[in-house]
C-alpha cells in the first residue's frame, strides 16, 4: 500500500481551495485503511471527518457518505450492530432528501445488521425489494454489495433449514446465483478483495453441498485471482 500513501501525500500537497476535493481525499484515506484491514484507524479518520463536516455545515451528500461508510466499516470489522443507529439515520436522511443511490446503500447496511442478528428472512426481503431499483443506478460497487448481502441472507436461511431438504437446497442455489452476480459486479470494477470474498463463499457452499471437486475449483480460482493481482 506504499503506492496508496504516495498518491494520498501528493493529493494532500495540492492547494486546498476546493472543500469537495478535500472531502474526497479524506474518504480515499479511509478506504485505504479499510484495504489494510485497519478498521480502528478507518473509524478514527471517519470520526474526525464527521466532526469537520459538522463545523463546516457540509451538504447532505457528504454527511450521508460519511455515515454510510461508518456503518460499513463496523460491518467489515465484524461488529455490524454498532452501526445500527448510524445506518438507520442515513437511510432516513437519504429518503427525505430523495438521494436514492445512498438510500439503497444505507438499506444494504441495515440488511447486514439484520444478518448479524440472524434475521435472515427479513434481510432477504429487504434486499429483494431494493435491488431492482438499485440496479437502475448502474453502480457496480453498490450492486455487488447488495448481491453479497442477499447471498449471505440466503445462506443464513439455508443454515436454519434441515440438512438434505429441498428448502435448504433452494436457498443454497439462490445464494450461489447472488454470489455469481456480486462476483461479476466486482470484476467490472477490478475489486480483487471483493472477487476473492465471493469466491471463498462459493467454495463454502460447495463444501456444504458435499461437492469437494467444485469446492477445490473455487479455491483454485481464488488463488488465481490473488496471483494475477500480485497480492
Amino acid at each position: 500500500m506504499d503506492a496508496g500513501d504516495h498518491v494520498l501525500a501528493q493529493l494532500r500537497a495540492a492547494p486546498a481551495e476546493v472543500p469537495e476535493l478535500q472531502f474526497n481525499i479524506s474518504i480515499l484515506e479511509v478506504h485505504l485503511q479499510i484495504r489494510r484491514n485497519d478498521y480502528s484507524r478507518a473509524l478514527a479518520l471517519l470520526e474526525q471527518l464527521m466532526r469537520e463536516l459538522d463545523q463546516q455545515e457540509a451538504d447532505i451528500f457528504q454527511r450521508l457518505s460519511a455515515m454510510i461508510l461508518k456503518a460499513r466499516v463496523y460491518d467489515q470489522a465484524g461488529i455490524p450492530q454498532k452501526g445500527f443507529s448510524v445506518a438507520l439515520r442515513a437511510a432516513s436522511l437519504a429518503h427525505k432528501a430523495r438521494i436514492l443511490p445512498m438510500l439503497w446503500e444505507a438499506v444494504g447496511a441495515v440488511g447486514r445488521i439484520l444478518i448479524s442478528l440472524k434475521e435472515f428472512e427479513a434481510a432477504v426481503k429487504l434486499m429483494e425489494n431494493v435491488l431492482p431499483q438499485a440496479l437502475e443506478c448502474e453502480n457496480c460497487e453498490l450492486a455487488a454489495y447488495l448481491f453479497s448481502c442477499l447471498a449471505d441472507g440466503h445462506m443464513g436461511m439455508a443454515g436454519q433449514s434441515r440438512g438434505g431438504t429441498l428448502q435448504r437446497k433452494e436457498k443454497l442455489t439462490k445464494a450461489m446465483a447472488s454470489l455469481d452476480r456480486a462476483f461479476e459486479e466486482y470484476s467490472r470494477i477490478e475489486d480483487i478483495k471483493g472477487q476473492c470474498e465471493m469466491m471463498a463463499k462459493k467454495a463454502t457452499i460447495m463444501h456444504l453441498n458435499d461437492d469437494p471437486v467444485l469446492a477445490n475449483d473455487c479455491s483454485a480460482k481464488y488463488l488465481d485471482i490473488q496471483k494475477a493481482s500480485g497480492a
